[in-house]
């Protein structure tokens, strides 16, 4: 072979890789052998696959940012295919267990006590934006979790800029811990919500989950920007929850917003604490 069958680049004979795009000199036709034994060695190589980067986050997560941070990239599987992964199937069982066969309707008895036409058709209206919200969480969780990373990474950046990471790190090691907690949310807390549906149990479950999240969140931090004193955990734990209640009051804000957008919508706060 003279030249990279990827990029062109011209090789000698002793070239194992191309010297420009790293690509294996020697290359050869594809078979379903290669296909499965590619595959499994995706997932499962000791060095860069998936599930061993998954072993260190739940092991070791401030480490492995740490690390890839300081260069070790070829290490561990890639940070963004993992975020795409993980969000695709933290909406995939959202969507499964999560889901209602109960429509949001307007109710007849609200719609016989409102006394004009125009406030009978924004009521309808409203009820339909509360449908198209609730049907917008279960099938584009994913959106909001590509949100709810720069929010938080925003947080950690303000309160510890000065152990020198810049935005985007923050940003890179808040997607790991995040994604890895949404992979939880996805394997234990949507089956369990499917069960748990319709009883008081259901928003014990969803607070439980949300005060491991912080405290996974806040572990990854101090691992990450190595945080030793009590001082610095405790305010990496009070970030880590700030950060998570703020997001979820923003999250409902944006929400209240578009659905009493012809109405007041301070109601829907009124309600959501039952005042």
């Amino acid at each position: 072979m003279e030249h990279c069958l990827n990029c062109g680049q011209e090789l000698t004979a002793e070239d194992r890789f191309c010297p420009k795009c790293a690509q294996k000199a020697h290359t050869h036709r594809l078979t379903l052998a290669h296909f499965f034994h590619e595959f499994f060695h995706a997932f499962t190589h000791t060095d860069k696959g998936i599930l061993h980067l998954l072993k260190a986050l739940a092991l070791r997560p401030g480490t492995v940012a740490r690390e890839y941070m300081a260069g070790k990239r070829k290490k561990y599987f890639n940070p963004f295919t993992f975020f795409l992964i993980i969000m695709g199937i933290f909406v995939f069982t959202g969507t499964v267990f999560r889901k209602s066969d109960i429509a949001v309707r307007p109710d007849e008895q609200v719609l016989r006590r409102i006394p004009s036409e125009e406030g009978r058709n924004q009521y309808v209206a409203t009820m339909q934006r509360v449908e198209n919200v609730r049907n917008f969480t279960n099938k584009h969780g994913n959106v909001i979790a590509m949100v709810a990373i720069p929010f938080l990474s925003l947080l950690t950046w303000l309160f510890f800029r000065r152990k020198g990471y810049n935005y985007a790190e923050h940003l890179t090691a808040n997607m790991l811990f995040i994604t890895f907690s949404n992979l939880l949310f996805a394997l234990l807390v949507f089956p369990l919500a499917g069960i748990l549906k319709g009883t008081a149990g259901l928003g014990i479950l969803y607070l439980a989950a949300f005060v491991v999240q912080a405290l996974y969140l806040s572990w990854g931090l101090n691992g990450f920007l190595l945080l030793n004193t009590a001082g610095e955990r405790m305010r990496s734990l009070a970030v880590s929850f700030s950060g998570i209640i703020l997001w979820v009051l923003f999250s409902q804000l944006v929400f209240a917003v578009y659905i009493y957008q012809n109405l007041n919508f301070p109601q829907y706060f009124t309600r959501m604490f039952g005042q």
